[in-house]
């Protein structure tokens, strides 16, 4: 009596094979050779179930691969699947290849994260609505420079008028003056009314983190105060209704720095 058993967890061929990364038709020409032994092209088309023409193409690629051989018998060329220990040469060089490919993974970390750092620089847009908004673009701002441990520089272009009229006693609370040691703040601002009073908290507060640059009355005054520190640029509409807008975005807050230093330089 002859015992028939199935071991638990050993996988059949054609499992074993997908392991090893070839396709399911690959596999199936590659069976076909075992099973025929030497055979032309047109018998293992037949076996494998595969057109002729394309049973070309897999015995070839079976090659590169070296687990198949092409022969010649009386004249016929014929396919010959390579034996057990053929297999295990192709495990010892697909083990040698990849080990090659972890190391050049390893060596090529930076590249990866340079490019991964690209893909996630996407434009953030949120809106900001009333004068509780404004408050919440203010807070924001003092929240990221906060956290800061290194020098930066906050560029801002506004009227003092505007912000004393949406937020009553902002001049006088000194609302406007941020002391984070690292910061380097930079401001235009509209000769309005209220500048002098402005100026006098400045002074008074002994800001020396503060530089600044008037814009001429007859300039006019911008539409709106913007804002831009880091990656970030608010846009604050003061006038009837007041809302703002913060854009975060690294490109668009080079490009307002590049604007600003160009009016920084003309006043």
């Amino acid at each position: 009596m002859v015992a028939s058993f199935k071991l638990q967890g050993m996988k059949n061929p054609a499992q074993i094979l997908e392991s090893l990364g070839l396709t399911e038709n690959e596999s199936k020409v590659f069976l076909s050779a075992i099973k025929t032994g030497s055979a032309p092209v047109s018998r293992l088309a037949r076996h494998a179930g595969i057109a002729r023409t394309y049973v070309y193409e897999l015995v070839e690629q079976l090659q590169k691969k070296g687990l198949v051989a092409e022969i010649e018998e009386r004249g016929i060329k014929k396919i010959q699947a390579l034996d057990y220990a053929g297999l295990l040469s192709y495990v010892g060089r697909r083990q040698t290849e990849m080990a090659g490919l972890e190391e050049d993974i390893i060596n090529a970390q930076s590249a990866f994260q340079t490019v991964r750092t690209r893909e996630v620089e996407k434009t953030h847009v949120r809106y900001f609505d009333g004068v509780e908004g404004i408050k919440a673009i203010n807070a924001e701002i003092r929240r990221d420079l906060e956290k800061l441990k290194r020098a930066y520089s906050f560029y801002v272009v506004f009227s003092a008028d505007r912000m004393e009229a949406v937020l009553p006693r902002w001049i006088e609370r000194n609302q406007h003056i941020y002391f984070e040691p690292f910061m380097k703040k930079y401001a235009i601002i509209s000769q309005t009314p209220l500048l002098p009073n402005f100026l006098g908290q400045v002074k008074k507060a002994d800001q020396k983190n503060f530089q600044y640059k008037v814009w001429p009355e007859q300039n006019k005054e911008f539409p709106t105060d913007t804002l831009c520190w880091l990656d970030k640029i608010a846009y604050l509409d003061m006038q009837d209704h007041p809302s703002g807008t913060i854009i975060q975005n690294p490109a668009l807050a080079k490009t307002f720095v590049m604007w600003f230093e160009q009016m920084w330089g003309s006043l």
